[in-house]
């Protein structure tokens, strides 16, 4: 820098260099991550550790069954026994979530989960994994309370990133652990790889036994009624649309895994590969297209997920071959993120007020679509492999129809709000979740 002086004379001073100021990505990601409390932290742990558990049944779970006697229909028909249980359990699940018995409500979730893989490991007969089921089912009474435990304290536009984002801990290690799976039941047979799923969930409840409270919103002290919830039009038409979307979702979704083995002939350690690259494409799509949903908006997002469904269902009905069976795997784990983003776009839609009720019948809407869809895809994979994948690549395109004419209902800060009433008075609600 030159400085002239009044005699005429000139002398140089030292320049400072400016601090280079962070792009707009690094301060995005910078504030995003600081959106994410200890709490959040300690559920992204459990949830990956959740994921090492969940790795076997998702690979095996099916494959399993069938070796101890059960048919596609009985399959489909234990999964609709699962996704019965786990929709019903929604309802005590909602109310804990509303009166925000928050952190008991998340341990017991996982808590209840623990004996599912010893059934699984000790079956003699198809039956017991049934009963594993079960309790792997009833677990997800504590959904509606992690929904509204990640809700707190976030700004409603952050929703989706913050919520994609620890709920992604799941599909970041399913990718390893579904290799690792496929290693192991070659290794030493399929049913030990139970007793692994038991370790890491036993380990995730330790997480979440340390949750720490957090503090209640101003509307914690209000309630929406059901009926007032019914009349905010936005949330009625998600609803009903994510509802069709997850039946079409889960239609072939048990049977992913058994049509890789039995038209594909698929090894188990070749299975655990194409699992690990279905969770790698949830991962990386997922947090890209959450990602962007700032400046795409969420229908255009909601769009991009139906679309890769789409395509990923016409390759694997078109062909089983491993070479075709990798891109359509990945292509195929939009699934797992497109329901995150779907329960975050939810959120978007509610009052704060109104989020515990909003994500408990949000739950049991799409848990009872799910149920529907599980023996409807057993019925159509008995009839022919193909076919769950080809029925839902075409429902898929029309739900790519319905998107778009629901457009107007997406975007929360657009949205109406619900009237709330004050709580009862008998109601005593904790000082902090």
């Amino acid at each position: 820098m030159v400085r002239r002086h009044p005699g005429g004379y000139i002398d140089v001073l030292p320049v400072r260099a400016s601090r280079p100021t962070p792009g707009p990505a690094r301060r995005e990601r910078r504030s995003l991550l600081s959106e994410i409390d200890r709490g959040g932290w300690l559920i992204f742990a459990a949830q990956g550790l959740s994921g090492l558990g969940t790795a076997p049944f998702v690979v095996f779970g099916t494959i399993y069954q069938r070796q101890l006697g059960a048919s596609a229909v009985e399959i489909g028909l234990i999964a609709a026994l699962g996704m019965l249980v786990a929709t019903l359990s929604m309802i005590p699940g909602t109310g804990l979530a509303e009166r925000y018995h928050l952190r008991p409500t998340i341990f017991a979730g996982w808590l209840l989960a623990i004996p599912g893989p010893v059934f699984y490991a000790v079956a003699p007969h198809w039956v017991f994994t049934a009963v594993g089921t079960v309790f792997l089912s009833v677990a997800v009474i504590n959904t509606p309370a992690i929904n509204v435990y990640l809700t707190l304290g976030v700004a409603r536009d952050r929703l989706a990133m913050v919520m994609t984002l620890v709920l992604s801990s799941f599909s970041l290690c399913m990718i390893g652990s579904t290799l690792l799976s496929g290693w192991l039941a070659q290794l030493v047979g399929i049913r030990w790889v139970f007793f692994f799923s038991f370790l890491a969930l036993s380990l995730a409840g330790v997480f979440v036994a340390f949750l720490p409270r957090k503090e209640l919103p101003p509307e914690a002290g209000t309630t929406v009624r059901y009926r007032d919830l019914f009349r905010i039009p936005a949330f009625v038409a998600l609803l009903v649309l994510f509802t069709y979307l997850t039946v079409v979702l889960f239609l072939p979704w048990a049977f992913t895994t058994l049509y890789a083995r039995e038209l594909g002939h698929a090894s188990d350690l070749w299975l655990g590969g194409l699992m690990a690259v279905f969770y790698l494409g949830s991962v990386m799509m997922g947090l890209l297209l959450t990602h962007l949903r700032r400046n795409l908006g969420s229908m255009l997002v909601v769009l991009s997920f139906e679309t890769a469904f789409v395509a990923s269902g016409i390759v694997l009905a078109l062909g089983a071959g491993l070479p075709m069976l990798l891109p359509a795997f990945f292509l195929r784990g939009t699934f797992w993120s497109f329901r995150q983003v779907m329960t975050a776009v939810v959120g978007e839609a509610l009052p704060p007020a109104a989020w515990p009720r909003g994500y408990g019948v949000f739950a049991l809407a799409t848990g009872a679509g799910a149920a529907i869809a599980y023996p409807l895809g057993g019925w159509l994979y008995a009839r022919d492999p193909g076919m769950p994948f080809w029925w839902s690549a075409g429902l898929m395109g029309v739900g790519l129809a319905a998107t778009f004419l629901a457009r107007g209902h997406f975007g929360g800060g657009r949205l109406s709000q619900a009237p709330i009433q004050p709580a009862l008075n008998d109601e005593v609600l904790p000082e902090a979740a």
